[in-house]
């Protein structure tokens, strides 16, 4: 006997993806109200909230690399940990497009006169068949179609790579190093708005943002939804990352 009451919240979800309370929305008004957005001012290279309006921080400096700015929405907190989680392991990807809006509106007022594209981390090939969709590009889609700009593929992951979650900062960049190749020929000094879901280190954000200036690309700006502020870094690199 087909459950149609589980294919009507399938094709027209109304749980709040944060508190799984009946919302007729994909959040709650409590939920959306307690989102721990986050306001200027904040590092300009990293989106880490700061006191004051700096380049970089201690957290980043040496760390970020090839990336000229970043815009967070969110700290990585509850609810918008468990909004994350559902988008990425539990079939949540319809959560994607009000995400990347939410993403676009913060980071409109930052851009500048010119025209960017849109593009996104890719996940490894394989990982994605099994999962059936990219929510990287899923949020990058709905970030893309808010701010009115086209959204490419760019980016290609050449090697299926661990969870950086499971990793400490030194092992994240040694994970991602030479991962990602771009695609798609030369970018001749295209803006670039590169979208993925959390950045902690920033090591597979910069990685990414290697091989798009390597092709060409100019001016590139990570957009992404939450900024992880609770893991500790270790001692900056001196020599072989980000080259």
């Amino acid at each position: 006997m087909i459950n149609y009451r589980w294919f009507a919240e399938l094709l027209f979800p109304t749980r709040c993806a944060g508190c799984g309370s009946y919302a007729g929305r994909p959040f709650c008004s409590a939920c959306n109200a307690s989102l721990p957005l986050i306001k200027d001012p904040a590092c300009r290279l990293c989106g880490r909230p700061t006191l004051y309006a700096v380049e970089e921080c201690p957290e980043c400096r040496g760390r970020v690399r090839n990336l000229d700015a970043t815009v967070a929405l969110a700290v990585y907190e509850e609810p918008l940990r468990a909004v994350l989680h559902k988008l990425k392991y539990r079939n949540g990807w319809r959560l994607a497009p009000s995400l990347g809006a939410m993403a676009a509106v913060r980071l409109a007022p930052l851009l500048g006169k010119g025209y960017p594209v849109v593009t996104f981390v890719p996940m490894y090939r394989r990982k994605r068949k099994a999962r059936g969709y990219d929510h990287a590009e899923k949020l990058a889609a709905g970030t893309a179609r808010a701010l009115g700009l086209p959204l490419c593929r760019l980016l290609e992951r050449t090697r299926a790579t661990k969870a950086q979650s499971s990793l400490d900062p030194g092992g994240r960049r040694r994970n991602v190093k030479g991962a990602f190749r771009a695609v798609g020929g030369e970018l001749k000094g295209r803006e670039v708005i590169l979208v993925d879901d959390i950045l902690t280190t920033g090591s597979t954000l910069s990685e990414c943002a290697r091989a798009l200036k390597k092709a060409g690309a100019g001016r590139i700006t990570a957009c992404v939804i939450a900024r992880d502020l609770l893991r500790k870094t270790d001692p900056v690199p001196t020599a072989g990352f980000g080259k």
